[in-house]
């Protein structure tokens, strides 16, 4: 796939980047960024816009860290579901589909 360049301002500094990715979802990346060094901008007004922008960075690193880790609780749970029935356990209940459509009363 083709490098396309895009420039994108975070933080009052210009990045001319080189992506396959398309310039527009790399400017909304760069708005939610600037959206957040302003959120750390308005929470500590005596601190620098660099320093603002490493506390949006180190936010957006833990959210990150705990959607991997919810992640990795929901794969295992998949993982041990899909055990349980590739192995027939009788007293294994089955796996509840919530949005499947029900057969209606009396049917």
């Amino acid at each position: 796939m083709e490098k396309k360049r895009t420039t994108v301002n975070i933080a009052g500094q210009e990045f001319r980047i080189s992506s396959t990715n398309d310039g527009e979802y790399l400017q909304e990346l760069a708005s939610r960024i600037n959206r957040r060094v302003r959120a750390a901008q308005a929470q500590f007004p005596e601190q620098s816009v660099s320093r603002c922008a490493l506390l949006a960075m180190l936010e957006m690193e833990d959210e990150l860290a705990s959607l991997r880790a919810e992640r990795d609780r929901v794969d295992r749970s998949l993982s041990e579901l899909r055990r349980i029935r590739s192995a027939g356990e009788p007293s294994a209940a089955p796996v509840k589909r919530p949005f499947e459509r029900r057969k209606p009363v009396g049917v």
